[in-house]
């Protein structure tokens, strides 16, 4: 296996092109950044194969492309001073591609030098605010960085971070307008806008994205209208005043730069005191690789390469050719000495936190999934979410429920096969749900049937075969549940509702031999193994040994569709599903959404704001959103080749309870959570069935935990 040659930590490094694995097949992984308005920037994952013997290669992978933000918020960016690295190219003609000034009215200057604090306390702030895409005004980090040195900063560990700073800027401004959202989830951004009204006091419409006084435009209207100062790039304060052309909107005369010192001057000044400045994306290379990284560059300056479908054409999409290839800096310079040119922006990715420090930490269950989720962590670190993401890792999914559990860990992500036992064992609960607009791509669990068996009606099921994927999963809760529902039976007459049962896991839990065999004489066998999941399930159906089959409705679609390539399912036996009374249109007897964030069913109203802000924020950044240039990394997309890992990949935004009451969720029927969160919840104890399984239990609170089934009253 080759060896990474750039020896760099690769979660502080922006864009980086490696090789791992042997031969032609090894794979090529790069990260890639974006700039993003006033932003900061995506990491992303991006993989190829038949790299090693491109002459492209010794060459890309001594090669970064940095956009620095990152590199220098980080404690290990001395470790790139150490390594002999140089930035050989800068983007475009101007020092910066960013300058941040204030701009205030007059009426609040004072004559004569006073304090910053003096000058903006009460008074009345036209904030940018932030978003997600590329026109946005400014980041979390930078606009909390500006923010920063204005106010003190507060550490109420009864209020989350991002309540701690609305408060502390609601305190401080007289009044403002701070349109756009402040969270991602709607309901927790409309309670706290109604907490802190102040803050939207000066907006001139709903204090949202589409309030006049949004963005760097409205904050400049806002500012020439009602407000006192605003915080505003350079170029746009330079056109919006008239200043780099005859017509502006406002008099410059009425306004002032505003400076960190309390100080100001005009806004026609050759030299405005600048707050904060962004560096543009250089290449960085290692002083060995330098002559040939700079030869390389210049040879893709052709328009033709932007079409080459070969590894020029790679390279230059890497590069984002397109949007000019950066110019030779004469002469090089370190990272550092770069990065050090900027104003403000090496102290914005370094400021400190609350003490003692908050972070969430996620429990996963493979070494994958821990890498997936440490390349989260550090993405988001680069955006300010806060508190950061930590990621640990337990053996299985019960031992990370354990780790919840018992508070060594905040969150867990699982599916819905988990989502009962999770609830009932370890005193969890759902704080987010990985949700799907498409219901065929939800957790479903439907009735399946050969065509031949004369079976039309959920009734007719009594006193069949049945097989379930799993024992104590989803679809053996959601069948008990709707049948006790439907047919108001008690847990006994549950326990004798089919002829025989299959259900795969129930040898895993402390029952006697004769439970045991009772729910898996009929299961298949694999080296004396019980197959458990769908497709065993299905073939029992298909092959007779079943009546019925509980799976999802995506196994049965990919039954008709002649997807399954085992034997067993070429002799296309005709299935049909059977749908329940209330459910003809869907077809199903539940529904719920494909994976779920779990924690504490104890935590503080703050610990569960906290948490579902971070993975919301870490969705609208990296989920399927696209705010950016190009999605090189995606919570919901293959990671190392690997489908599903952490996340589902059919997952379309992260959302909370709430959902279940928004179109289209509202007017699906039967959905598992609503019915767990709404209902009365009894338990059906192991005795309630032994005389069904004919079995002796072995009686212990295990065996009455492991065998709880939940009826739900409706």
């Amino acid at each position: 296996m080759s060896s990474v040659s750039v020896i760099i930590f690769l979660f502080y490094c922006i864009s980086v092109v490696f090789s791992q694995g042997s031969g032609n097949q090894g794979n090529c992984k790069y990260l890639k950044l974006y700039p993003t308005g006033m932003g900061d920037i995506v990491m992303g994952g991006h993989q190829c194969t038949e790299v090693t013997n491109n002459p492209f290669f010794p060459i890309a992978h001594l090669m970064l492309q940095l956009h620095l933000h990152q590199f220098l918020a980080k404690k290990h960016a001395k470790f790139l001073m150490s390594a002999r690295f140089e930035v050989g190219f800068c983007k475009f003609p101007e020092p910066f591609e960013r300058s941040v000034v204030a701009v205030a009215n007059r009426r609040i200057l004072l004559d004569g030098m006073t304090s910053l604090h003096a000058v903006m306390q009460n008074a009345t702030l036209c904030h940018p605010g932030v978003g997600v895409d590329d026109i946005r005004p400014m980041s979390d980090t930078l606009s909390g960085y500006l923010e920063s040195l204005v106010l003190e900063r507060a550490c109420d560990p009864k209020l989350s971070l991002t309540e701690n700073r609305i408060k502390s800027l609601a305190q401080f401004f007289g009044k403002a307008c701070k349109a756009g959202p402040w969270v991602p989830d709607q309901w927790r951004d409309a309670e706290l806008k109604r907490r802190y009204r102040s803050l939207c006091a000066a907006c001139g419409g709903r204090c949202d994205t589409n309030d006049p006084y949004w963005g760097n435009q409205g904050a400049l209207t806002c500012l020439a209208e009602v407000g006192d100062v605003t915080w505003a790039e350079l170029e746009d304060v330079q056109t919006y005043f008239g200043l780099t052309q005859r017509e502006g909107h406002a008099s410059a005369d009425r306004f002032a730069y505003l400076c960190r010192d309390g100080s100001f001057m005009d806004l026609d000044g050759s030299e405005p005191c600048v707050w904060l400045h962004r560096p543009w994306p250089v290449i960085v290379a290692k002083r060995k690789s330098a002559e040939s990284v700079a030869a390389l560059a210049s040879s893709l300056r052709a328009s033709s390469v932007l079409v080459d479908h070969h590894w020029r054409g790679a390279l230059a999409a890497l590069l984002e050719i397109h949007l000019g290839l950066p110019d030779p800096l004469q002469p090089p310079v370190t990272p550092m000495d770069y990065l050090a040119r900027a104003k403000g922006f090496r102290e914005a990715y370094s400021q400190s936190g609350c003490d003692p420090p908050r972070h969430i930490t996620l429990c996963t269950t493979t070494i994958l999934e821990k890498n997936k989720c440490e390349w989260l962590s550090e993405a988001g670190a680069v955006y300010g979410i806060a508190p950061p993401l930590q990621c640990s890792l337990g053996g299985s999914t019960r031992d990370c429920l354990h780790a919840v559990a018992r508070g060594a860990s905040d969150v867990v992500i699982t599916s819905s096969e988990w989502l009962v036992a999770a609830m009932r064992d370890y005193s969890v609960a759902p704080v987010l749900h990985e949700a799907t607009p498409i219901v065929e791509r939800t957790s479903t669990v439907v009735a399946v049937v050969r065509a031949d068996a004369g079976i039309t009606d959920m009734s007719m099921l009594k006193g069949k075969k049945a097989s379930f994927p799993s024992y104590d999963g989803v679809a053996w809760h959601s069948v008990v549940r709707y049948f006790m529902r439907k047919d108001n039976l008690t847990c006994g007459d549950m326990g004798q509702y089919f002829a025989e049962v299959c259900a795969p896991g129930i040898e895993s839990h402390n029952v006697s031999r004769n439970v045991i065999k009772k729910l898996t004489k009929s299961c298949y066998t694999d080296d004396g193994v019980i197959m458990a999941g769908e497709l065993p399930a299905l073939r029992a159906v298909i092959e007779g040994k079943s009546d019925v089959a509980f799976i999802s409705m995506n196994t049965y679609n990919m039954y008709t569709a002649q997807q399954i390539t085992e034997d067993w399912a070429s002799s296309q036996k005709k299935l049909v599903p059977v749908c329940p009374e209330e459910n003809k249109k869907y077809c199903f007897i539940s529904w719920s959404n494909i994976g779920h964030i779990l924690a504490s069913k104890n935590l503080t109203t703050m610990r569960r704001q906290e948490i579902i802000n971070v993975f919301t924020k870490l969705d609208q950044l990296f989920g399927k959103h696209y705010p950016f240039h190009n999605a090189m990394f995606s919570m919901y997309g293959p990671f190392n080749f690997k489908l599903n890992i952490l996340f589902h990949n059919d997952t379309k935004m992260l959302a909370t309870d709430d959902m279940l009451n928004t179109h289209p969720y509202d007017n699906i029927p039967l959905n598992l959570e609503r019915s767990l969160r709404n209902s009365n919840i009894d338990s059906c104890r192991s005795s309630d069935f032994v005389g069904s399984f004919g079995a002796n239990m072995k009686p212990s609170i295990l065996l009455i935990l492991s065998l709880v089934v939940y009826v739900i009253r409706t």
